[in-house]
């Protein structure tokens, strides 16, 4: 990643500039100022809506398009940004393989979950299972639009598999998948189709190519 700072920020509005340059690293701005840019792009794509949205926040920070019905969710990690958007509500989450995670899992996992993970003798499969499981919590919490505000540790996705499958989970649509070095997650009310994009932009204008 290296796109000059001062090339993204004119693509975002005064709120995403001031929450970009309160990070202090470059990767943090440009995984902040880029999933801003994401969400333009989808917006432009499926719904022709052009411009810099406005954002409102629910009581628990979900943020929503000022003047809209368009429900999205945006999510980056280190080596990934991924974003949604629908009619509807939808929640989308990106984890990255991290070996933290086994500090924690006694506290998100629920005792199937953690079970089957207990069975993976392959220590980086059960990082990857384990990055899959947390990403399934924070898309669904993003979904119900209360983020980690639930009981997460007591809500069992130990049936979704990491395979890029829809499946129905409480009459939503859900859909976990893994990469090479990330696990994404979505909870929308319709399956939807994935699409790996790359950025192209000149003099301030969005220009996008499909990867």
């Amino acid at each position: 990643m290296n796109i000059p700072l001062e090339e993204m920020l004119p693509l975002l509005d005064e709120e995403r500039q001031n929450k970009t340059l309160r990070y202090r690293f470059y990767k943090d701005r440009a995984l902040c100022a880029l999933s801003y840019i994401l969400l333009r792009y989808a917006l432009k794509q499926e719904y022709g809506i052009e411009g810099k949205p406005k954002f409102i926040y629910s009581e628990y920070g979900k943020p929503c398009i000022c003047g809209s019905d368009i429900s999205f969710s945006i999510s980056h990690c280190d080596t990934a940004i991924a974003c949604i958007v629908d009619r509807k509500n939808v929640g989308i989450d990106v984890q990255n393989f991290s070996s933290s995670l086994k500090d924690v899992k006694n506290r998100f996992l629920t005792k199937k979950e953690s079970a089957e993970i207990e069975k993976i003798e392959n220590e980086d499969d059960a990082v990857k299972a384990l990055a899959q499981k947390w990403s399934l919590k924070e898309a669904y919490g993003k979904y119900k639009g209360v983020g980690l505000n639930y009981h997460f540790s007591e809500k069992d996705f130990s049936e979704i598999e990491s395979d890029g499958v829809w499946r129905k989970k409480e009459g939503l649509r859900c859909m976990s998948r893994t990469f090479e070095s990330f696990a994404l997650a979505v909870f929308s009310e319709s399956e939807m189709d994935m699409r790996e994009v790359s950025l192209l932009y000149e003099h301030d204008e969005l220009l996008y190519l499909h990867a």
